[in-house]
């Protein structure tokens, strides 16, 4: 009788999975910012009233102009002054007429010459002068700038390979053996 053991070849196998890594770094930002300006330049309005004339009609003057207002009066009271007298002396001159000059003069020269008339005005008869100066208003602006400047860093990617190792693990074999006679007829 023979005995027979087999082995049966065996194969090992070995793997390490491959790693794929990728991190991917943040772009680098240079940012440089000129602001806006805006300059404004204003000039106010003026408004100007010239009271000079309601002042004047008061008697409020300056020195020059009370000055050739009293000038001009003097001068027109000489002028009649001389126009009285020329008037008068040609009255006198005319004795021809029948009539009394002498004493129609006294009695104008003591008192109608002197007969005054007053006015008084406490409010004026003229408005100020109003002048409005406009005024403006300039308005600049420099506009602003964004000076960008940007790296982008590329992916760093980290691969390991895998490895698939295959081996024998087990050899195979056959193994026979003689037991001897003894047989087993039974069936």
């Amino acid at each position: 009788m023979l005995k027979i053991t087999t082995t049966p070849a065996l194969i090992g196998i070995n793997t390490i999975n491959a790693k794929l890594d990728i991190s991917q770094p943040k772009a680098d930002l240079n940012m440089h910012t000129e602001h806006a300006k805006v300059e404004i330049n204003s000039e106010n309005p003026k408004v100007i009233i010239d009271q000079y004339q309601c002042f004047a009609e008061a008697g409020l003057k300056n020195i020059l102009d009370l000055t050739r207002e009293t000038a001009q009066i003097s001068k027109q009271a000489a002028l009649k002054g001389i126009e009285r007298r020329v008037s008068q002396g040609n009255q006198m001159a005319d004795i021809h007429k029948d009539y009394n000059p002498i004493a129609e003069m006294a009695d104008y020269n003591a008192f109608e010459l002197f007969n005054r008339e007053f006015n008084f005005g406490l409010i004026p008869k003229s408005r100020p002068k109003i002048d409005i100066i406009e005024g403006n208003v300039d308005i600049k602006v420099h506009e602003g700038k964004a000076n960008m400047d940007v790296k982008i860093n590329r992916p760093q990617v980290d691969y390991t390979r895998g490895k698939v190792e295959i081996y024998l693990r087990q050899k195979n074999s056959i193994d026979i053996q003689y037991i001897g006679e003894n047989v087993d007829r039974k069936i």
